[in-house]
């Protein structure tokens, strides 16, 4: 076990955000469908799940308003190009004859979200509560809407694992802020100084790129909506990937993949 800070993410990281957000997608498209959408759903699906990763990167901005993923899905099935609707949903005002039609499909989607908690990953409990036992400091950082992540963390009793929470938008300055925070912690429950600052998570863009940039340890842990691939780019390659939480546990710094470049703090 690496002996220090931890910086944890939530989403698709300690619990599955995915096979909730996926599911209401489908009613997304189950309402769109009714409303005259032609596209069959698993079509439609695809669609849905390509134009979310570029309105996200285009609005930088992952928990964005999904009433504009359901305009963009129309215009798309209308015939524009997802460039062009992309660009056209992330304006002030996305397409009038679109929006309202968009707007009852969202509502269906947080519908589904608000009323079906994430299942936890396997293992994230017992590795909690071993990282805590052996006198580690824990920080969740989580830039996902502040009363979902709350009450998740709270439907599966995980805020007493954690010394510190941090829901903000994710970045160089966040991630520096949640490591001195998660130090100064660890030294006054020590009285020592931290061997480690360890970030986890499961989008290299977000959670690997700010780590290496604060000269953390970083370890990727995949989930189901980015997938396991990881950008050739040194800056978002982690030190260690794993599959699962217990894996954490068995950490060797003398392992690591040290290809990366000297990131200064």
């Amino acid at each position: 076990m690496l002996q220090g800070v931890y910086i944890i993410d939530a989403d698709n990281t300690l619990w599955d955000t995915n096979a909730v957000f996926l599911k209401a997608q489908l009613e997304m498209i189950r309402t769109l469908r009714q409303y005259g959408c032609g596209l069959e759903p698993e079509a439609a699906l695809q669609a849905m799940r390509a134009l979310d990763l570029q309105i996200a990167f285009a609005l930088d901005n992952f928990e964005y308003d999904f009433s504009r993923l359901a305009c963009a899905l129309l215009l798309v099935e209308r015939g524009l190009a997802e460039a062009e609707a992309v660009q056209l949903v992330c304006a002030g005002h996305p397409p009038a004859d679109e929006w309202n039609t968009a707007l009852r499909a969202s509502h269906d989607f947080y519908e589904h979200v608000n009323t079906h908690c994430p299942p936890l990953f396997a293992g994230v409990t017992e590795t909690l509560t071993a990282l805590r036992a052996g006198s580690n400091t824990l920080v969740l950082h989580s830039e996902g809407l502040r009363d979902r992540v709350q009450q998740t963390l709270a439907a599966h009793a995980l805020e007493p694992f954690f010394d510190c929470v941090v829901l903000e938008r994710k970045s160089r300055d966040s991630f520096r802020r949640a490591r001195l925070t998660g130090e100064k912690l660890y030294r006054s429950n020590t009285g020592r100084d931290p061997e480690y600052c360890v970030v986890v998570g499961d989008s290299p863009k977000r959670d690997i790129r700010f780590g290496n940039l604060i000269g953390a340890t970083t370890v990727l842990k995949p989930g189901g909506w980015l997938g396991v691939e990881i950008p050739d780019d040194p800056l978002l390659t982690p030190h260690f990937t794993i599959e699962n939480f217990f894996e954490l546990l068995e950490l060797d710094p003398g392992s690591r993949i040290d290809r990366l470049a000297c990131f200064p703090d």
